[in-house]
């Protein structure tokens, strides 16, 4: 069962929008009263949702929950405590600016929400709170353009099916991948400098065409796009990167 939105933000703001445990801004929420058991599974009564008793962590952690490597109590403790704001230089943010600045295949886009977009659907999305803490949103598409994965606003939703073919870490300094093992799939979020947040990707899909971004050029399948703003710095862009479908 989904998590209403008003205690996903309420929870992902006590934990300064990263695990409570190793500060990763890929999120899942947790009732450790119910150890461990996640909150959106299917449930055979209805749901109480008690923030009190919840908690924002990333996906890797949960499955360590569940496998019994983490005691609930330690998670209500890592609540109270969590990892972003104990060690602040570490959390996944820029320093207070009032730009947010990201670079993506080449080009930099300062104020630019919307960085990826192909047939007015967005599938690369960065926003800023606080003009500190950042919003990822990704749309991961396989190959046969089936959607098997979704972040949204740094809440972590997969196939449940496929959950062990996902691989989510977050390193130091301030380095975010993702990686599919079954669809050769990565994507990872760097920030630089504590100014600059840098994308790459490789084997993410849209319309059965693969995209890859490197850190000069964005391509579908072979045909690279953005060709016409590549190098340039771009300011209070509606869109980013932008593909048709008559490339496709």
């Amino acid at each position: 069962m989904v998590v209403p939105q008003p205690i996903q933000n309420q929870l992902k703001k006590e934990a300064f929008y990263g695990c409570v445990i190793c500060g990763c801004p890929v999120l899942e929420f947790i009732d450790f009263t119910l150890t461990g058991i996640q909150v959106d599974k299917p449930p055979s009564r209805q749901e109480v949702f008690l923030p009190e008793n919840m908690v924002a962590i990333c996906p890797s952690h949960n499955q360590k929950l569940q496998a019994g490597k983490i005691d609930p109590t330690f998670l209500r403790s890592s609540k109270n405590n969590p990892f972003s704001k104990i060690h602040d230089d570490l959390a996944f943010r820029t320093t207070f600016s009032k730009e947010l600045t990201v670079s993506l295949g080449g080009c930099t886009f300062i104020n630019t929400s919307r960085l990826l977009v192909a047939d007015d659907f967005d599938l690369i999305n960065v926003r800023r709170l606080d003009q500190r803490f950042l919003l990822l949103d990704v749309n991961f598409f396989d190959r046969s353009n089936k959607l098997v994965a979704i972040l949204f606003e740094n809440v972590w939703s997969s196939e449940r099916s496929r959950i062990g073919d996902w691989t989510i870490e977050y390193l130091q300094p301030k380095k975010l991948i993702l990686q599919n093992s079954r669809e050769n799939m990565n994507l990872e979020a760097r920030i630089e400098n504590d100014t600059e947040l840098r994308i790459v990707c490789d084997g993410l899909c849209y319309n059965n065409q693969k995209i890859k971004i490197t850190p000069h050029e964005v391509f579908l399948d072979d045909r690279e796009i953005g060709i016409d703003i590549k190098g340039s710095v771009l300011t209070n862009y509606d869109v980013g990167i932008r593909a048709e479908s008559i490339i496709f």
